[in-house]
């Protein structure tokens, strides 16, 4: 078997080094001339001039300029709308004075020098006095610059709304992907800001446009600048037909922003060009392989016009904050740049938490002629991001540790045939099952996320322990006890049981009318089968589990393309799956007709730890995953694990077969029956009765016995045999007969005594019978 193993390996050896490396002839002469068409775009936009861009791909200025005057207006407007509204939230709060300083600064206001308007052509005149009735034109800003993020990399999310302008798209017969149908939807927008020195910053963004209900996603690559300055964000996308982002400049709205982004973009593109040369690699960064575009439909291209809110202070976190003011608080730009550099290089340094990223934009696409507007989509920075990640996997690190340790003192608690008998293997499986998908999804989240390495790692290997390892331990150890259960029935006879005389040498039957055929196991349980060393159960156990896993998880990655109404009904099914796993130990605690399998510690902390969780996600706004709020799901899910609970307990309370008919389940044996007071006066001699209490002058028909295991009375409460043995007097309950038990040989014990002795031998103390389990 061995040498057969290394013939495999050798021959699949030979075959990874004789495989083609994939740079044929053929791939490089098509590498060729993608560096030669963009050496010329890049020639072109070289030797452009504002305004007239030249014969770049897909841009055509003869009939009008792209984008067109509408959505230029459009843009413009916007910007004027965002940064003004800044300061008009001073003017409604009393006056033309800027909002207070985080810093402590001095507000210009009406005890100081007038304050200086900068006009958007750069014209400076005084301000009136506040309190004379002057509004703020909104043509205009403050001398001082509004605080604005000078990186803007994070994630966004957002709504957008479709704009009916008066906008002409190319007369064509085909049908574009990724046009964008609806009227109203929501955006996703992802962006990774390049740092270099300069005012102008390059970026790439991945952006996700889907409709109302989270469907029909159009997932689309951008490559643009940014102006740290204004905080306006121009983006585009490239394509073979469309070569966006060497026209970008000319999509600029002033001939200022067109030279900024035209020097920037020369350097970059050329250094993108060498560098595609060097590697030989056929796709670029602003667009894909030409392999993956010849098999592309042809699709809408976009230009995004994006515009940054100025931040605002995060209240909630800092209570010194809201002191009696009529102005709100205001952070300045020097505080926000302390912000920005502890958040990249932290140190520390006490600082306000980092505000959320505000932008509001427009979209337009020139090849479908749609305009899309976007208002106040928010965000969070990459590395506040990255710091809630950190955050989540130390959470679920330390409730995985909690897990494991439940599960190993649950494995302590059942350490004998008796004891592992009553537990479900399905409870125990569905547990490791969610753990193993739980340790996938952490393993690829820590392979991708390299900054949150260090965090992952501890919540993936202890979630690989609490699955692959002590689940799989404990699934083997219940699987060689119950494996005897699921054998087929020999044609062996029967073993004989010893007649037992009931005539006056033990106790009478119990009082119930039907006789009960008890379940019996063989008293030989502690015994392991015939050279079993468990390596059957690993080669059984371990391949259908990984299989389920892998399983189970490449049908979520696919779940996740689904139209939201099937992706929804999904999630939902598999969350309450995996919640339900209480639900195979109530069916066998009613099969087995056991009582109590599992202890509470393990009952009520698994459930607190797997249902964390979830509430986490369906309850918590600011959820990692960016999950809009359930409650309904989330008290859909916390009401059926601990209606489970419920379930359990009132077995052990009440029987395990409380309220269901006895005609729908198999005999089994009853610990606790009433017995009769007539048989009892024919038996053998009872113990003398002690002298009578409060407790038994209540109960006049009550028996004593001697409990072989502690060599105490038993009290045992009877009734008269002319009285209905089912239904029993109103004092002597299910309850009432708890403290005692019955064997099916007739002998007496304190309920606690015998359960503690079944724990390790089903056998009759007294007789060595097989005893049923409870």
């Amino acid at each position: 078997m061995d040498q057969s193993r290394a013939k495999v390996l050798f021959v699949l050896i030979i075959i990874i080094l004789l495989a083609p490396d994939g740079h044929s002839p053929q791939s490089s002469y098509g590498l060729d001339e993608i560096i030669i068409r963009e050496r010329e775009q890049l020639e072109i936009l070289r030797n452009s001039t504002y305004g007239v861009p030249g014969n770049l791909t897909g841009i055509n200025f003869t009939h009008d300029r792209i984008p067109p005057e509408p959505v230029r207006e459009l843009v413009g407007s916007l910007k004027k709308e965002v940064l003004g509204e800044y300061f008009l939230e001073g003017i409604q709060a009393g006056g033309l004075r800027p909002p207070t300083a985080v810093t402590g600064e001095t507000p210009r206001g009406d005890s100081g020098p007038e304050a200086e308007i900068v006009e958007e052509g750069g014209n400076a005149k005084g301000s009136e006095a506040p309190g004379e009735g002057r509004s703020l034109d909104p043509t205009s800003v403050f001398t001082r610059l509004p605080s604005i993020y000078q990186n803007a990399t994070g994630t966004i999310h957002g709504a957008w709304d479709r704009l009916f302008l008066d906008v002409k798209a190319p007369q064509t017969n085909l049908t574009y992907d990724k046009n964008v149908t609806a009227n109203h939807g929501k955006l996703v927008f992802t962006i990774e800001e390049k740092k270099r020195p300069g005012e102008v910053q390059e970026m790439t963004a991945t952006m996700v446009i889907k409709n109302e209900e989270g469907g029909d996603m159009k997932d689309i690559s951008l490559s643009g600048i940014h102006f740290t300055k204004s905080g306006e964000i121009l983006m585009t996308t490239t394509s073979d037909k469309f070569a966006g982002i060497f026209a970008l400049p000319h999509f600029t709205l002033t001939e200022n922003a067109y030279n900024q982004s035209k020097a920037l973009l020369l350097d970059s593109i050329a250094t993108a060009i060498k560098k595609q040369k060097d590697t030989a690699l056929t796709n670029s960064p602003w667009q894909r392989s030409p392999d993956q575009a010849a098999n592309e439909k042809p699709r809408c291209e976009y230009i995004v016009y994006f515009q940054l809110h100025p931040v605002q202070p995060v209240l909630t976190s800092h209570p010194f904050l809201s002191f009696n003011t009529p102005y709100p608080p205001y952070i300045s730009p020097e505080t926000l740049q302390h912000i920005e550099k502890e958040l990249r290089h932290p140190t520390g340094a006490p600082v306000p938490d980092a505000p959320p990223i505000v932008i509001s934009g427009i979209i337009y696409s020139p090849s479908c002629g749609h305009v899309l507007s976007v208002k106040k989509a928010e965000g969070i920075k990459i590395e506040t991001y990255f710091r809630k990640a950190i955050n989540f996997a130390l959470c679920a690190a330390v409730i995985t540790c909690a897990q494991i340790l439940l599960l190993i003192r649950q494995m302590n608690e059942s350490n004998t045939p008796s004891t592992v008998s009553r537990v479900s293997f399905w409870t125990i499986a569905m547990m490791g099952i969610v753990d193993g998908y739980m340790a996938l999804a952490f393993l690829g989240a820590t392979v991708l996320i390299d900054s949150c390495y260090l965090a992952l790692s501890p919540v993936t290997f202890f979630s690989f322990l609490l699955g692959s390892i002590f689940g799989m331990r404990f699934l083997m150890i219940i699987r060689r006890i119950q494996r005897p259960e699921n054998r087929p029935a020999q044609s062996t006879p029967p073993a004989v049981t010893p007649a037992v005389d009931y005539s006056a040498s033990s106790l009478p039957l119990p009082a119930s009318a039907m006789p009960q055929a008890p379940i019996i196991l063989p008293p030989n349980q502690d015994i392991n089968d015939t050279g079993d060393d468990g390596r059957q159960d690993i080669g059984t156990l371990y391949p259908r589990f990984l299989f389920v896993l892998l399983g189970s998880f490449f049908v979520s990655l696919h779940a996740a393309s689904w139209p939201p109404l099937f992706r929804g009904l999904f999630v939902n099914t598999v969350v309450l799956l995996a919640n339900s796993y209480w639900v195979p130990q109530i069916y066998r605690n009613v099969i087995r007709g056991c009582r109590k399998a599992l202890t509470w510690e393990f009952v009520i902390g698994m459930s607190i730890c797997r249902v964390a969780p979830g509430l986490y996600l369906y309850c918590w706004k600011g959820n990692i995953f960016f999950l809009e709020p359930s409650y309904k799901s989330a008290a859909v899910v916390l009401g059926w694990v601990w209606f489970q609970v419920f379930l359990l307990l009132s077995q052990q309370l009440f029987g395990p077969r409380v309220l269901i008919p006895s005609n729908l389940l198999p005999p089994a044996y009853d610990y606790h029956p009433i017995l009769p007071i007539d048989d009892l006066e024919a038996a053998e001699p009872q113990l003398p009765s002690p002298p009578p209490t409060d407790a038994t002058a209540l109960l006049p028909n009550t028996r004593f016995f001697d409990c072989a295991i502690c060599m105490q009375s038993v009290e045992v409460p009877t009734i008269s045999n002319d009285r209905d043995a089912g239904s029993g007097p109103s004092s002597v309950g299910f309850l009432g007969r708890r403290s005692y038990m019955v064997t099916p040989c007739r002998h007496v014990f304190h309920s606690n005594c015998l359960e503690g002795w079944m724990r390790f031998r089903l056998q009759c103390p007294n007789c060595r019978n097989p005893l049923p389990p409870l």
